[in-house]
């Protein structure tokens, strides 16, 4: 009989190194992006803007 505990802690390691893998990539992404940067304010602005679509 197998261990569900042992199979769902295996599980949720690889997604916890997956996400960790993919969280990296887009923060790098992020900071290698040319674009130039907003301000916070702006930022805010925008993403309210978009939230009552």
């Amino acid at each position: 009989m197998m261990d569900k505990t042992s199979d769902n802690d295996s599980e949720a390691q690889i997604d916890n190194a997956a996400y960790e893998a993919w969280f990296i990539k887009q923060v790098q992404a992020s900071i290698d992006d040319p674009r130039p940067s907003i301000p916070d304010e702006e930022a805010r602005r925008l993403m309210a803007k978009n939230a009552t679509c």
